[in-house]
């Protein structure tokens, strides 16, 4: 008689999902049973539907033999599972059980194989995916189009079930994002777990963690989707979330540094600054999403957010391309001229510059003042501008020493945008505008320059 696996009250209520969807994410942080949880339901509809046939899948062959199939090994077959075997073809790594069903072990391969051509004749019931989060999304399509392809187990439905921990690729955008808007579509679900949901994990390897870097606590702990970790390449490699990301107190008596970029893909965004000494500080973003994402829309909740309590003035910053005439604008008007008329009741003046700094050398600056604190410069964004963490981890490198421009596509309007750098080249433009000298001072190479107080005196540069 083939062994009951018991669940854990989280693994049961993703078995519950199982069985009212068709596709389930299920996880979101570390040590959570996921493995095990996809292993368990592989298993159970194997011998729910005799002669059934599932795809067992990671990225690649290593993964599989170091992770995936010591998971199913240690807690499924060497606890008697094995007993049921009839066949496990170690050549192609497909087992079959005593039922005539199959399991089919294969990685994704996808630096070897972007065509994905291993894929292209096989046969399943459906599938599990450990860890999705690490694959392409085109091989998770094509695990969609060749589910249901296999005919041999009547009655057999249609099972995509994948593991995650928290990412910003894809899987956020397609899955975690929508989930969080109470948008996921018919036939989908996300099952949130963590580790505290796995009953087996000692109490002293909960208390360990706590040793880990705040903001890995709260990805890899946590299972904080909204939060990036660096993983090489950052263009802003000096960054450091322990370091430059805080809570920032706002004080309604220091001028508000308004900065913006000239942008409506994903999101109009603006940032808002203040400046106490040589601390600069990021208090509070906004993200215009359509269909507020318009100037007078952002400008309304800048309005609504200060106007009843701002006393200390405004500076306005930004794209400096954007300070021209534009056709889409009624004539007159300028994407600045719209915002220091909206503006108005703050007295807001302008500092944009007439062109836009180099990227590297606006960078080389940035990355000093983060590293070095040079000229006594101090960065700090508040924790809840999480869109600008994000940038300043997310954005890489290129080539030639600027930032890469990574273009994705939005999963409903197929619009194109930039995904990361929004939020960063406004704070650039800020930075490298209210500390003008200093970076005149900077780029040629010059000596320590003494702080000045009251950076609200600073008139604006033109470089």
């Amino acid at each position: 008689m083939l062994q009951r696996i018991k669940p854990t009250p989280k693994q049961l209520e993703a078995h519950k999902a199982l069985l009212d969807n068709t596709i389930v994410l299920y996880g979101g942080a570390v040590r959570g049973s996921k493995s095990y949880w996809g292993c368990m339901e592989i298993i159970s509809m194997c011998y729910q539907f005799p002669g059934s046939r599932w795809l067992m899948c990671r990225e690649s062959w290593q993964n599989i033999l170091g992770k995936l199939l010591v998971t199913f090994t240690q807690n499924f077959l060497d606890k008697g599972f094995d007993k049921h075997i009839k066949v496990f073809n170690k050549e192609t790594y497909t087992l079959t059980w005593d039922n005539g069903s199959q399991i089919v072990f294969m990685p994704e391969s996808f630096d070897s194989d972007k065509e994905l051509n291993r894929f292209k004749g096989l046969e399943i019931n459906g599938a599990f995916i450990d860890e999705v989060n690490e694959i392409q999304e085109a091989t998770f399509d094509k695990i969609i189009e060749r589910s249901g392809s296999w005919f041999h187990a009547p009655g057999c439905p249609i099972k995509i079930l994948m593991t995650c921990n928290p990412t910003n690729n894809w899987v956020k955008t397609r899955f975690y994002d929508p989930w969080k808007k109470g948008e996921l579509q018919k036939g989908i679900a996300y099952i949130p777990a963590k580790i505290t949901d796995n009953p087996y994990v000692p109490e002293s390897y909960l208390e360990s963690l706590k040793m880990l870097p705040r903001y890995k606590y709260m990805v890899y702990v946590e299972g904080d989707w909204d939060v990036q970790l660096k993983v090489g390449g950052e263009f802003y490699k000096c960054f450091e979330l322990d370091k430059h990301v805080g809570k920032v107190k706002y004080n309604p008596d220091l001028p508000l540094h308004v900065s913006w970029d000239d942008n409506v893909n994903p999101y109009l965004p603006a940032g808002i600054f203040q400046i106490d000494g040589m601390e600069f500080r990021m208090i509070k973003e906004f993200a215009g999403v359509n269909p507020n994402n318009t100037i007078k829309a952002v400008c309304r909740e800048i309005i609504r957010e200060y106007g009843n309590v701002h006393r200390g003035g405004m500076f306005i910053y930004g794209d400096a391309t954007a300070n021209k005439e534009d056709t889409k604008i009624e004539k007159g008007m300028n994407f600045y001229r719209i915002i220091m008329q909206e503006l108005k009741q703050f007295r807001p003046q302008s500092r944009v510059l007439t062109h836009n700094p180099s990227v590297m050398q606006r960078g080389d600056f940035i990355n000093t003042i983060l590293e070095k604190n040079i000229y006594n410069i101090k960065i700090v964004i508040d924790e809840s501008c999480k869109h600008t963490i994000n940038d300043f981890i997310g954005t890489k490198e290129a080539a030639d020493g600027t930032k890469l421009k990574e273009l994705t596509a939005d999963p409903v309007t197929r619009a194109r945008y930039q995904k990361f750098g929004h939020f960063t080249d406004l704070t650039d433009y800020c930075i490298v505008s209210a500390f003008g000298k200093e970076y005149d001072k900077f780029l040629r190479g010059g000596e320590y320059v003494a702080p000045l107080v009251g950076r609200s005196a600073i008139k604006k540069n033109s470089y």
